[in-house]
């Protein structure tokens, strides 16, 4: 599997990194990027979305290591899968910062740039 990083994502890790107490953030999403790498989907899979037949998306908890929080209290992170191989890290959020939480139309609108 491919792993790629939508815009909104690389500037959600910029956004987080510069907080100072996310430091580990790329450490934290990498145990989930492994095993995407490998074919295995974690997290629940988004419903209720209108997305191209055989594409998915999910949200996954990911802990907060630089915290010290478990997932219930750290990271949201939203992936779509477009085909069998390519795998689009779309955000990434704090549980605690809900300004930054999408709703269903924005996460349709992450996924609408990729696709085009």
């Amino acid at each position: 599997m491919t792993i790629l990083w939508a815009d909104k994502f690389a500037d959600d890790i910029k956004y987080y990194y510069k907080k100072k107490k996310y430091l580990k953030i790329r450490e934290d999403i990498k145990t989930v990027t492994d095993e995407l790498e490998k074919g295995n989907f974690l997290g629940d899979r988004l419903e209720g979305l209108k997305l191209p037949e055989g594409t998915a998306a999910y949200k996954v908890r990911i802990a907060n290591t630089s915290a010290n929080v478990g997932k219930s209290n750290g990271f949201r992170l939203l992936y779509y899968v477009a085909i069998e191989d390519e795998i689009y890290l779309l955000t990434i959020y704090s549980k605690k910062d809900d300004e930054r939480v999408p709703n269903d139309a924005q996460i349709a609108m992450l996924i609408a740039n990729i696709i085009k």
